[in-house]
């Protein structure tokens, strides 16, 4: 399936510090960490990012995926760069209880709370030829989902405001990728249910979310798990033969 399952637990990992953010105040509900759903970090709005987390998710093999990791979490760093860190979600059908990263402070984390995603190479029904018929594919298989999520304890209110449509973007899948599809490259639309955080305190973090697809399974979900830590520094040691510091000149001769 092309949803966005909600994993049952996520923690994360990356080494950037991200800019400042051009937006509005943070919603209280959420206490102040879930930017509004106009907010724009690094100069790209949360629709955006959502079009660059399929980017990521999509660029690679299934045998290292992201979205297939069924390990509790030894992928999710996989590729990340930049100011905003993707949570990737599930395509498994019993996603792992735990999925455990660290994320360094100063980083923005991105949610897929639940959505889908439609191209101009996948099967029906997520197929379509243009990005009107891609938008309206997109948001079909959405409007079935029912969404609710929590930050630290505080619920995120009013849910359907942070359901957004992604530009047109495009996807480049690698051989043996986990669409089923031929590789190469394709264009794509996103519709969904997305959170952009600001960056966290140190500290642990939780968000629960949980998503219902419609179709009598039941909610999928659980609790999304952050441990912020500072950016280590490790000084180098001065070689214990030449009295010198690893990256030291070669003295000329």
């Amino acid at each position: 399936m092309r949803h966005l399952f909600v994993l049952a637990a996520v923690l994360l990992a990356l080494a950037l510090v991200a800019p400042a953010v051009a937006v509005q105040e943070a919603t209280p509900a959420a206490e102040a960490t879930v930017l509004p759903p106009d907010a724009e970090v690094a100069g790209a709005t949360t629709a955006e990012w959502a079009a660059r987390s399929w980017q990521w998710i999509a660029s690679f093999p299934a045998d290292i995926n992201p979205g297939l990791d069924e390990t509790g979490g030894t992928r999710c760093g996989l590729g990340q760069s930049g100011s905003v860190f993707f949570l990737p979600g599930s395509f498994l059908p019993e996603p792992p209880a735990v999925i455990e990263c660290t994320v360094p402070t100063g980083v923005h984390v991105f949610v897929p709370l639940g959505g889908a995603e439609c191209s101009t190479v996948e099967p029906p029904p997520f197929f379509g030829r243009d990005e009107a018929e891609l938008a309206t594919c997109a948001a079909a298989a959405t409007d079935a989902l029912t969404v609710t999520a929590s930050v630290d304890g505080a619920e995120v209110t009013d849910i359907e405001r942070y359901r957004e449509t992604s530009p047109m973007f495009t996807l480049v899948f690698p051989e043996d990728n986990i669409f089923g599809v031929p590789a190469g490259a394709a264009s794509a639309v996103d519709n969904g249910y997305h959170l952009m955080l600001a960056p966290l305190p140190a500290g642990e973090h939780e968000i629960v979310a949980s998503t219902d697809f419609g179709d009598g399974s039941g909610p999928h979900g659980g609790t999304f798990r952050l441990t912020v830590v500072e950016p280590q520094t490790i000084e180098p040691v001065a070689s214990p033969e030449a009295g010198a510091t690893p990256d030291a000149a070669t003295p000329a001769t």
